[in-house]
């Protein structure tokens, strides 16, 4: 369960029958909201294992799509809620390693398999939109590296929650969720196009500081949406090539925004800032934020599809 993170867990199947569900009654447990109490079984004849769904709240999702019962292979991942498992070799259901230390083969199988599917942060942590503590002077050299490996592995679990069952409004917050972990930001907006008024409409927002009269810079936000391009703003408080009104914005220093567009035209923007530090954000940082943008748009796109099938079902 939770394979790869430091919160993992074993749990050897024996043949016969066992559930799995968020109470101690069951052989494999988890205490998290988005089990329900007894969730799935899983059957182990000694050479196959099947997963069925007890009719749980949130479902069994097996590559990405929802199932009532599915034989399960080696190496394959599933999800039951938010929490992530993996059939390893034909006994277990997890990665973790033994004491005697994996083989270079082993090891490089377990890191290819890693990052195939990434758990939804909110599955390690119901706060996980909290923005991550700053980390401190001496350790700044040393975090290339690891930046990097968080952003690709941020953006595979982004790109996996565009093709996900999940509702647009839980996607769109989880991918904001996403940012926050790898973004040193003080605030993060994600706004969409209301049909009816043509106006941005906020659908996430999340801050990290004392709460400011607005939560995100609309002077920021008109240039992105006029110019249909990223941009990044060294110190908006003092940026007098922006239109409106610069006193709004004399709190805010540093500041990001991109559009999301899914090729017919800007359908929403997502906005960054910072209010203590200027000149703050990389070209990494608006690259990725850019392809969040871009994955938004594909999820907009996806769930308006599917709003329109089931709508046309009903018609018929």
């Amino acid at each position: 369960m939770n394979p790869g993170l430091p919160e993992e867990q074993q749990f050897p199947l024996s043949q016969g029958t066992v559930t799995i569900g968020r109470t101690k009654d069951n052989a494999v447990f988890c205490l998290h909201k988005s089990l329900s109490r007894k969730h799935a079984q899983v059957e182990f004849d000694g050479v196959r294992v099947k997963i069925t769904d007890l009719q749980s709240k949130n479902g069994i999702f097996v590559n990405g799509k929802r199932v009532d019962r599915c034989e399960l292979m080696e190496g394959d991942r599933f999800r039951c809620g938010d929490i992530t498992f993996l059939v390893e070799g034909t006994t277990l259901l997890s990665t973790k390693v033994s004491n005697r230390g994996p083989s270079p083969q082993q090891a490089q199988q377990a890191q290819d398999r890693s990052v195939q599917t990434l758990p939804s942060p909110f599955a390690l942590d119901p706060n996980a939109s909290r923005r991550p503590a700053l980390r401190s002077g001496p350790q700044v050299t040393v975090e290339g590296e690891q930046r990097y490996k968080d952003k690709l592995f941020l953006l595979i679990r982004a790109s996996e929650l565009c093709v996900s069952e999940l509702s647009i409004d839980r996607v769109l917050d989880e991918l904001i969720a996403l940012a926050v972990q790898v973004l040193e930001v003080d605030r993060i907006a994600l706004l969409t196009l209301d049909d009816v008024t043509l106006e941005m409409r906020p659908r996430v927002i999340k801050t990290f500081v004392a709460a400011a009269q607005y939560p995100y810079s609309t002077r920021v936000l008109g240039w992105v949406v006029d110019h249909g391009s990223p941009a990044s703003f060294a110190d908006v408080s003092r940026d007098r090539t922006l239109p409106g009104d610069l006193a709004r914005d004399a709190n805010v220093r540093g500041a990001m925004c991109v559009p999301i567009n899914p090729g017919g035209g800007t359908i929403g923007v997502i906005y960054a800032d910072s209010l203590s530090r200027p000149d703050c954000f990389r070209p990494d940082d608006l690259a990725l934020l850019r392809a969040l943008a871009n994955l938004a748009a594909v999820a907009i796109e996806n769930a308006a599809l599917r709003s329109n099938d089931r709508q046309t079902v009903v018609d018929r």
